[in-house]
Formats: C-alpha cells, sequence, structure tokens
C-alpha cells in the first residue's frame, strides 16, 4: 500500500548532537514555549546520517505535557501519515504523533533494520528512534511517562525491537499485521504494555508463522511477551465486531497488559486504513483500538529478568 505524502507545513533543521537543548542551568522548558499545530518535518543527525521525520503537533498542545507515539510504517516507504489516520487522532485525542523517515535505498523498497546492528546491514534505527525521542523531550511538551510506539506489518516489528530495547523510556507499543521471525534476542528492563492486531488470513506474515518451525507464529511471540510481563491466568475473551476477537490478559507486572485483537479472515492490511487496503472490509480501527488500548498505560518499572527470546518462544500457545 503505497499513498503519496501531502507537503508538510514546516521544514525545521536540526543537528541532534550539536543542537539539543542542554540538561543544566539554563536549559529552556520546552513546556512553557509557544507551539504550531500541524505538521513539521525535523531533519537530524543519527548514526553518521541525515534522517527525517515528520511531527505532527495537536491544537491542544499549549503549555501542558502529551502523550507522544511514534507511527512506524511498513515496508515501501514514506506513507504512514495519511494512511494511518494517526494524526486525525492525535488532534481529537491531544497527543503528539512522530513519523520517522526511512533512509532512501536507491529503487529499492525501505524496510526499517529490525534484524540487528551487524556492519553493513543497514542503518541503526533503534537509535535513530532514540535521537528522535531526545529531541522530542527536549523541544515539546511531552509526557515521558506516556510515550508509545505504533507500526503495521515491518514496521510492527520495529516498534516491538525498539520499545524492548528501551523499554526504561517507553510505556507500550502497538504492533499490527507485525512481522517478528527475524527480530533478535532482547531482555527487556522494563515491564511495557502490548497491543497486538493480526489477520488469521494474512499471507506475507503468517498468523501461524512461516514453515518448517512456525517461525514468527503470532501465539508464541504474544505468549513471550506475557512471560516477560509477569502476566498470569487466562485472558478475557470478547467479540468486539464481527469476525473479530479480542483477547485480554491484565494481570500483568506493574500494571501493565497483553491484548490481541484477532481479525477471522483478515489479510496483510492496516484495519481503518486510508484508502482502504485490498481484501476483505475491515469491520474495526485497528489504530483507534491500540490508541484506546495504549493510553490507559503508564511508564512501568522493572518486571521480569531479561534474557528471554523476543520471538518465538515462552509460555505455552494461547490464544
Amino acid at each position: 500500500m503505497l499513498v503519496a505524502l501531502p507537503a508538510v507545513a514546516v521544514a525545521v533543521a536540526v543537528q541532534l548532537l550539536s543542537a539539543l537543548p542542554s540538561s543544566g542551568q539554563g536549559a529552556v522548558n520546552p513546556c512553557q514555549q509557544p507551539v504550531r499545530p500541524g505538521n513539521s518535518e525535523v531533519t537530524l543527525l543519527s548514526g553518521g546520517l541525515e534522517r527525517t521525520a515528520i511531527v505532527h503537533v495537536p491544537p491542544a498542545a499549549a503549555g501542558r505535557p502529551l502523550p507522544l507515539i511514534f507511527g512506524l510504517h511498513g515496508a515501501g516507504g514514506q506513507f504512514f501519515e495519511p494512511y494511518s489516520g494517526l494524526s486525525v487522532l492525535a488532534d481529537s485525542e491531544g497527543f503528539i504523533a512522530v513519523y520517522p523517515n526511512p533512509t532512501d535505498h536507491a529503487g529499492s523498497r525501505t524496510f526499517w533494520n529490525i534484524s540487528g546492528r551487524q556492519p553493513g546491514r543497514g542503518p541503526d534505527d533503534v537509535q535513530f528512534i532514540s535521537d528522535l525521542l531526545d529531541y522530542a523531550e527536549s523541544n515539546l511538551c511531552v509526557d515521558a511517562s506516556r510515550v508509545y510506539a505504533l507500526g503495521v506489518s515491518n514496521g510492527g516489528g520495529m516498534a516491538a525491537r525498539a520499545v524492548c530495547e528501551m523499554s526504561s523510556r517507553f510505556a507500550g507499543f502497538a504492533s499490527i499485521a507485525g512481522g517478528y521471525k527475524d527480530l533478535p534476542r532482547c531482555g527487556p528492563t522494563n515491564a511495557v504494555s502490548v497491543i497486538e492486531v493480526h489477520g488469521t488470513a494474512d499471507g506475507s506474515v503468517p498468523y501461524n508463522g512461516v514453515p518448517p518451525d512456525r517461525a514468527g507464529a503470532v501465539r508464541p511471540w504474544l505468549a513471550a511477551w506475557r512471560s516477560r510481563d509477569g502476566c498470569h491466568g487466562a485472558p478475557t475473551v470478547s467479540r468486539i465486531a464481527p469476525r473479530v476477537e479480542r483477547y485480554a490478559w491484565t494481570h500483568c507486572a506493574q500494571g501493565t497488559a497483553v491484548e490481541h485483537i484477532k481479525i477471522f479472515g483478515g489479510n496483510h492490511q492496516l484495519p481503518g486504513g486510508l484508502p482502504p487496503d485490498r481484501g476483505q472490509t475491515g469491520t474495526v480501527s485497528a489504530v483507534w483500538l491500540a490508541w484506546k488500548f495504549l493510553r490507559g498505560h503508564d511508564q512501568a518499572g522493572p518486571a521480569t529478568p531479561p534474557g528471554s527470546l523476543l520471538a518465538p518462544g515462552g509460555a505455552p500457545a494461547s490464544p
């Protein structure tokens, strides 16, 4: 799914490593500075590369700390801001949306580098997201206890990896039709809340994983996160729309939760995306469901010891 990105309202050039305000005496409090609602483009230096992102500030931003969500596109390029509708939701719900852009790969599809930081294997996108968060917290009035990530497909895997490696800075993340089979080992230091949305007929990142070993299967991936978050007990199961069930594990460490939205017959889609993806018509808005879940969770403390696998593995598979 590719949609042309509309022109941004303002272009702001930032050399992050030299221009961020210091944290010492005399540093400017971003909550006391005027802000311009709408979209702006930020350029920063990360890992020796010039990287860009779209930052969307809602009209309600004046002088009060707001939640922040990173919106991570799937493979293909810079289209997530209009496609997801996340900025429209940000305006109505009062949060800041940040859309990191990929690096250019001359004529090929762009992917987030979720598999690791090996030399020659692509940019360090975890560092890029970390640098963007540094920028946002230094220049915007951000509620640091309510920072989240939301990604689709390859971006879902990137959200999982970034939050897992920076669990002390994120309260939770949402993965929609996420790809998990290439994720590296990860041991989060803090519990984080997780919501996963997936169609059972997804042909790109199959619900039951890739044969012969079911790599990237949704159920064991969820089980591993429940283990990390110290969740116990059976899920609460509810039918929330035609062909859509919710599985909610709420008895988890530090007030966190794990939730799964299972779309029966759903393809590799962003349900509620604009324009709609091809295939079965969605009966829910995945971005709205994700925000409804995430907004109820703040930054948590440590839960279980690090060292478990991000995907696959973990506790017995369910649902």
